[in-house]
C-alpha cells in the first residue's frame, strides 16, 4: 500500500495531538513546587491548593479509583505512542528529504510501514483482551515473543491459556514464545 507522504504525516501528527489531550486530560494541570525559603501569601495560597488536589487523589486512589490502578496501562500506552510517533517523525524527515539517497527512502518507507504494522496487531491484540472481559491489557511483540500484562486482581489457568491460545492465533507464534501476567 503506498501512501503520500502528506498522508503520513498528518495522520502521525493527530495522533500525537490526540495522544496528549488524552494525557493532559487525565493528569490536569501540574503545579510548581513551592520553596519554603519564599513564602509569600499567593504561594501559600497556591500550595494550599495542591494539597487538597493531592488529598483528593490519595483519597480516590485509597478508595479503589481507576486512575490509580490504570496509571501503568496508561503510561505505557502514551509512551509507546510517543516513542513511534519520533521514531515515524524520524522516518518522515528522511521521505521529505530530496537529497535522501533512494536506498535510504525505501528503508524509512519499509521502517513506517512495519512501525504501523506492528501498532495496530498490537491495538488489536489489547482490544481483543478487553473483548473477554479485562479492563485493560498491555502488549508487546519484539522478536517473535509476544508479553502480554493484563489488568486484573488474578488470573485463572483457564484465562491465561485463552489469552496464550488467542495472541498465538492472532502473532502467529508459539505458545512457548507469549509470556502473560496480570497487574492490578
Amino acid at each position: 500500500m503506498k501512501m503520500n507522504k502528506q498522508t503520513i504525516w498528518l495522520v502521525t501528527m493527530l495522533s500525537l495531538m490526540v495522544v496528549l489531550s488524552a494525557y493532559y486530560m487525565i493528569t490536569g494541570p501540574v503545579e510548581p513546587a513551592v520553596q519554603t525559603s519564599q513564602h509569600t501569601q499567593n504561594e501559600q495560597k497556591e500550595k494550599a491548593k495542591v494539597d487538597v488536589n493531592v488529598k483528593t487523589v490519595s483519597k480516590e486512589i485509597e478508595e479503589g479509583s481507576t486512575l490509580g490502578k490504570h496509571d501503568f496501562f496508561i503510561n505505557y500506552h502514551l509512551q509507546r505512542d510517543t516513542l513511534r510517533a519520533k521514531l515515524t517523525e524520524e522516518y518522515m524527515r528522511i521521505l521529505s528529504n530530496p537529497d535522501a539517497a533512494k536506498k535510504e527512502l525505501q528503508e524509512a518507507e519499509a521502517k513506517i510501514n512495519q512501525l504501523m504494522k506492528i501498532d495496530k496487531q498490537e491495538s488489536t491484540a489489547e482490544d481483543m483482551i478487553r473483548r473477554e472481559g479485562f479492563r485493560d491489557a498491555v502488549v508487546i511483540n519484539q522478536n517473535n515473543h509476544v508479553d502480554v500484562v493484563v489488568q486484573a486482581e488474578k488470573l485463572t489457568e483457564e484465562q491465561v491459556i485463552a489469552i496464550i491460545s488467542m495472541m498465538g492465533k492472532h502473532f502467529r507464534v508459539e505458545p512457548a514464545q507469549i509470556s502473560v501476567q496480570y497487574q492490578v
